[in-house]
């Protein structure tokens, strides 16, 4: 099992004076922990650039290369940790691929009990 740190790229446009949008490059970070091709993604409480929510298609995509975990065969799980005012959640979120691209279909909240089955390990 890995248990690291990961930056992503993120996409962000920006309208410039004249109206036109300009495609900029951000980073985030996020704490990736993969077993086999279970992926288990933190939204860190520093990260400095777009939610892993928001950007959640396109981390998967680049974790998927990074890890060269089959894009088929991905088991995405979302992670929020417990924040003041705020529960740990849990997301299985499934995908869809159209044109090789990674597009969010649907979230699906899941205990943390059922996403350490789905992990095969038990979280820290």
């Amino acid at each position: 099992m890995l248990d690291e740190i990961f930056t992503y790229a993120t996409p962000h446009t920006l309208a410039d004076l004249l109206g036109q949008s300009v495609k900029l490059q951000g980073t985030a970070r996020c704490r990736v922990r993969v077993s086999g091709n279970t992926v288990i993604a933190t939204e860190l409480p520093d990260n400095p650039g777009m939610s892993l929510t928001n950007a959640a298609a396109s981390v998967a995509m680049q974790v998927c290369q990074y890890y060269e975990i089959p894009i088929q065969q991905l088991v995405w799980i979302e992670h929020y940790p417990e924040e003041t005012g705020h529960e740990e959640t849990f997301d299985l979120v499934r995908f869809g691929l159209t044109d090789g691209q990674l597009n969010v279909e649907r979230w699906q909240r899941l205990s943390r009990h059922e996403t350490e089955q789905l992990f095969v390990k038990p979280l820290k």
